[in-house]
């Protein structure tokens, strides 16, 4: 399939709310998605703390590309492909660590910190010192720029600003969490696969009314949600054939907490509960660990604002960083049906230690390979990837029909956010903006079209 504007403009309605599910499973659209939205969107890295010290590197991904994001000797930061100019071979095999140089396991060509080359076994002999060694360094990211410590990089020269790009959105996504303290990472990055398309990984995200289902038997363990009368929206009087309340009968509630959605150009979106609605699920211990209070400090005011300090959902900077408490992570496409998934951990290194302790064993338990929630999450995602190869499965579209018409875009303090109960807006946003930049426009073109309506 050639994708063109008219073809992509058919696969993702604004005035449905519905998406053609051959975009999670069509191998050459996820093609198309390793050029046109990961070979130019700004891609979260590592994080400064990861790569203190000169010769400190971090392996990163963009796309199917492998970034070694390397702290050099001036202090400043380089990312570079792990990929030899000779042959092609990883001149790193580790993930992270210290080096003083990368040398290709192949052939032994080296490269100092920067990526020039800088040693060719046989240069006299085999070379006759003719091969012009300046000429086949590393190759280099397009751009890399930091925002709060956070690294991100890019593959497109063209591509804006980090800043930009960002946009005020994304940048109080990063906020949320710089705001809580002086940040460090937890070494250990957790690292799993999925059998499921990015953009399930990417979806649920924004998801509240899912919980409640697929969570049940989490939510028994953990009790994570809240089950008092009050709190829920029941499913309007519907029942089942022997009478009973499909509530009761199937615990089929969503919640009712506060809600804000928040759209930023080029689909970036924050999805969930308002500040009020997650301190409902804020109890016991959790309730220390994972306060709000950090918003009222004078800092927090300033950076924030009024608007922000009320947003608490999950963001996706786009194409595929969440944020979550005090985790990251990374949905990494590898290929139409696999993704794999990536967490980083942070704690602020003044935390106590029995909170750091709680934090981290939430990190481990919650979310990731040992995750209660993430594993349940996983096999839905596996199962709507799986539908989608589907001959007949995949003409029925993927629908976000949640209060479509009725979100009202309001526009304050740089912020366009919807208020109200739990819906599907920024799930659908997401997915327009996955349109526009799989049409290949522009960076002028791609804000423009990605500016947030006044509805919907």
């Amino acid at each position: 399939m050639s994708l063109t504007l008219d073809g992509v403009g058919k696969l993702v309605s604004m005035e449905t709310g519905e998406v053609d599910r051959r975009i999670f499973s069509d191998p050459d659209i996820f093609e198309q998605e390793m050029e046109l939205i990961f070979g130019r969107a700004w891609q979260f890295m590592c994080h400064e703390t990861q790569i203190p010290k000169a010769g400190d590197f971090f392996e990163a991904p963009i796309g199917r590309d492998n970034v070694l994001v390397v702290r050099q000797k001036d202090g400043s930061i380089k990312g570079l492909l792990n990929t030899c100019a000779h042959r092609g071979n990883a001149v790193c095999r580790a993930e992270e660590g210290n080096t003083k140089v990368f040398m290709c396991t192949y052939h032994g060509w080296t490269y100092d910190l920067a990526g020039n080359l800088i040693g060719v076994p046989g240069m006299t002999e085999l070379y006759h010192d003719q091969l012009d060694r300046s000429e086949h360094g590393l190759s280099e990211v397009a751009q890399l720029d930091t925002y709060k410590g956070f690294v991100f990089a890019t593959m497109d020269p063209s591509a804006p600003a980090l800043h930009d790009y960002l946009g005020s959105t994304s940048r109080l996504a990063i906020d949320l969490l710089a705001l809580r303290g002086d940040l460090e990472v937890v070494p250990g990055i957790q690292k799993f696969v999925i059998p499921c398309n990015w953009k399930f990984a990417v979806d649920n995200l924004f998801d509240w009314y899912h919980p409640q289902i697929t969570h049940m038997s989490a939510n028994g363990l953990l009790g994570l949600l809240p089950a008092e009368e009050g709190k829920f929206i029941d499913s309007g009087g519907a029942s089942t054939p022997d009478g009973k309340d499909i509530d009761d009968a199937a615990g089929q509630r969503t919640l009712a907490m506060g809600s804000m959605v928040v759209i930023g150009e080029y689909g970036h979106a924050i999805g969930g509960p308002n500040r009020e609605g997650i301190e409902q699920l804020l109890v016991g211990p959790m309730a220390a660990v994972f306060s709000q209070d950090f918003r009222d400090t004078p800092e927090a005011m300033e950076v924030l604002g009024p608007v922000g300090r009320q947003v608490a959902g999950h963001p996706n900077i786009f194409p595929n960083s969440w944020i979550t408490n005090f985790q990251l992570s990374l949905r990494v496409p590898r290929s139409p049906n696999e993704t794999e998934i990536w967490w980083f951990t942070f704690v602020p290194k003044e935390m106590p230690e029995e909170h750091k302790a709680m934090a981290i064993g939430m990190a481990n338990h919650v979310f990731g390979p040992a995750g209660f929630l993430e594993q349940e999450d996983g096999e839905n995602w596996a199962q709507s990837t799986l539908q989608t190869a589907g001959y007949r499965s995949r003409k029925m579209p993927h629908i976000l029909k949640m209060n479509l018409g009725n979100g009202k875009v309001l526009k304050e303090q740089g912020l366009a956010h919807i208020d109200g109960n739990t819906t599907e807006h920024a799930q659908l946003w997401t997915y327009a903006a996955w349109e526009h930049w799989m049409s290949g426009c522009t960076w002028d073109e791609l804000r423009a079209r990605t500016t947030p309506p006044d509805v919907m």
